[in-house]
């Protein structure tokens, strides 16, 4: 059995430690020690970060009541070890997860919600919830959260006896039995959990929301807290100076900005189609074959964005036709349409001796295929595999 040390001081950064035993788990060896301030994967968080001596830990895993650590190295049982905890990583978790509980507290009080999933790493932290919430619930909440971390409230966490636990009203995910650790948010909300928590709700610094999407008939709310959501605001102010220096606008005109920008796209790119669909057209006359009234053109990966706009065109200048868009070194995208085509057996053909990927019905088929353009020049203007 390995004692946490965790649970008596979640701001612990070194121990000397014995080793038990070495063990299999899963396939890995992992070390068993008589004690330990490795927080394991647990309660949906991330284990903790750190070394044991000198050898990083490469991961934290909890077996019933042994906490299996997997290291970088070689250990003997009953060899006297030294850890340290990356306590950097520690406190950002213990920031995320204290958050978690102001946020889930205030859910399950003003709207009766369950939090039914938790989870986070080392990049995101989500908290699932059996109900819904609007835009404003979640506005409102996250407000009220961050009155909270400012006003400084203790955070306990404790392992009340059987007597005080069996009066008490609080929040847990599941039927627990034996000692029970509790973790107590001053006047917001008392929850069961097995992780290390800040001491006061200022040490958070500050809570998030950064996105929530509707989730298994309730809610999944993506948030930072404390340092991970500094860092967040500091990598999107970096962002919104790039778009400002870029488009020479002012800090706060960037969302006008980029709103203008992005309608000045839309209108060049609706002219740059209808120019680049009248100049395939133009290029498409020249290829008309008048004896056989039949139209062929190969151009360039710029024309694949018009390749259908053109093609309804085409059907107004010939019966019969066969657009290409792409390059001899990427393959070409076509379109061919003609009276009297059996696209079926002209798919065929094309799949079966040259290798296309294609499909149609009637008289139209659509596909790629991955030839030269002389090669397709030589191939589309004998036309008689086309027709019925």
């Amino acid at each position: 059995m390995t004692e946490k040390l965790y649970d008596a001081d979640a701001y612990g950064k070194e121990f000397d430690a014995t080793v038990l035993r070495v063990t299999d788990y899963k396939g890995k060896t992992a070390y068993i020690l008589d004690r330990t301030f490795f927080f394991p994967e647990e309660g949906g968080q991330t284990p903790d970060r750190g070394t044991i001596n000198g050898f990083e830990v490469t991961d934290v895993k909890i077996d019933g009541e042994d906490i299996c650590h997997f290291i970088d190295g070689t250990l003997k049982e009953g060899e006297t070890v030294h850890g340290v905890i990356d306590f950097e990583h520690r406190f950002r978790n213990m920031q995320c997860h204290s958050a978690e509980h102001i946020f889930s507290g205030l859910v399950f009080s003003r709207f009766g919600f369950n939090n039914v999933g938790f989870h986070l790493s080392d990049n995101s932290a989500t908290m699932d919830y059996d109900g819904f919430l609007s835009d404003d619930d979640i506005d409102a909440l996250e407000l009220e959260a961050n009155r909270i971390i400012f006003e400084n409230r203790r955070i306990i966490a404790e392992y009340p006896d059987k007597q005080t636990l069996s009066a008490m009203s609080y929040r847990s995910k599941k039927e627990l039995s034996g000692a029970v650790r509790i973790v107590t948010v001053e006047g917001v909300d008392v929850c069961a959990c097995c992780a290390p928590h800040v001491h006061l709700t200022g040490e958070i610094g500050i809570f998030k929301v950064v996105s929530h999407e509707k989730y298994k008939g309730g809610v999944r709310v993506h948030y930072l807290a404390g340092f991970r959501a500094l860092e967040d605001y500091r990598n999107k102010q970096n962002a919104l100076s790039s778009i400002s220096e870029t488009l020479s606008l002012k800090s706060g005109d960037e969302a006008d900005g980029v709103k203008n920008l992005s309608e000045e796209y839309r209108k060049l790119k609706f002219e740059s189609v209808s120019l680049l669909n009248r100049i395939v057209l133009a290029n498409f006359e020249k290829e008309r074959d008048l004896k056989a009234d039949y139209l062929l053109h190969v151009g360039g990966p710029e024309e694949i964005p018009v390749l259908d706009q053109s093609a309804r065109q085409a059907r107004n200048m010939c019966g019969s036709f066969s657009l290409f868009a792409g390059s001899d070194d990427n393959g070409y995208r076509f379109v061919v349409e003609g009276n009297g085509l059996d696209a079926a057996k002209a798919g065929s053909i094309l799949r079966e001796k040259y290798g296309a990927k294609c499909g149609g019905k009637d008289n139209s088929l659509r596909g790629s295929i991955d030839l030269k353009s002389e090669e397709i020049k030589d191939i589309f203007r004998e036309l008689s595999f086309l027709s019925v």
